[in-house]
């Protein structure tokens, strides 16, 4: 997947006839996206979502989404949401919601939305105002957060998640290549981060944990050997020594195999 910087609209509906490329919207232009289109967008950029496109925004870049479009946004960046789109919220974003959107909460993250909207908060220092407030509580045990992410085990495996980079390499330098089964060098039930290969229940969730994967892999994983840690600071992911055979083969960002 190769990425590709769009500063107009025209730039931008070339780059979207290339099932090859990644478009990354830049400067303080303005944009239009429809159906199942997948963009980034940085700086502040503008951009409208229609259908079910997808839309990852960064910085202070603003999006307006409608019908069943997601977005996920970090840092000061900002979404009004109408219809049934999804929104979720990380840093100090910023979100607007009407109709029956649906946002999820982290951080720091401030939500205003009107009486339907449903808002799951995740974490005390989220700030939000109307809508129905849903003040999430992270799973106590390896079971629960099983169920949160709707994993299941199938023959004592389960099929977690790692977002990597266009050369499948992790953040920390693993390397996560279809049809390998990576090991950690180092190993303990103890600590939350390190000692371990690090895994999320969906590839939205490893996302938050490297912002500028350009790939994710699926990664089979046996329950046995997960180390979970509750009320942890990071109840997203779990972690565990290896992959196991038959090894990591690619997804895009909804899970779905390439």
């Amino acid at each position: 997947m190769k990425n590709v910087k769009c500063s107009t609209q025209a730039e931008l509906d070339a780059a979207l006839k290339d099932p090859n490329v990644w478009p990354e919207l830049v400067g303080g232009g303005e944009f239009e996206i429809y159906d199942s289109a997948q963009v980034t967008i940085y700086d502040s950029a503008q951009v409208t979502a229609y259908g079910s496109a997808q839309v990852r925004a960064y910085d202070s870049a603003q999006v307006t989404a409608y019908d069943s479009a997601q977005v996920t946004i970090y840092d000061s960046a900002q979404v009004t949401a109408s219809g049934s789109a999804q929104v979720r919220a990380y840093d100090s974003a910023q979100v607007r919601a009407y109709g029956s959107a649906q946002v999820r909460a982290y951080d720091s993250a401030q939500v205003r939305a009107s009486k339907y909207v449903a808002i799951t908060k995740t974490g005390k220092n989220v700030k939000a105002t109307g809508g129905v407030q849903i003040d999430y509580q992270s799973p106590q045990s390896l079971a629960e957060w099983f169920e949160e992410y709707d994993v299941t085990s199938t023959d004592g495996v389960v099929i977690l998640y790692k977002a990597v980079g266009s050369d499948f390499t992790s953040q920390r330098g693993g390397n996560y290549t279809p049809g390998t089964t990576p090991k950690s060098d180092k190993w303990n039930t103890t600590d939350e981060c390190g000692a371990g290969l690090h895994f999320c229940g969906t590839p939205h969730h490893a996302l938050r944990f490297y912002s500028e994967a350009k790939r994710f892999v699926a990664c089979p994983v046996a329950v046995e050997s997960i180390a979970f840690t509750a009320n942890g600071d990071y109840p997203t992911k779990v972690k565990a020594p290896c992959v196991v055979a038959p090894g990591c083969w690619e997804v895009d960002i909804n899970g779905k195999k390439l």
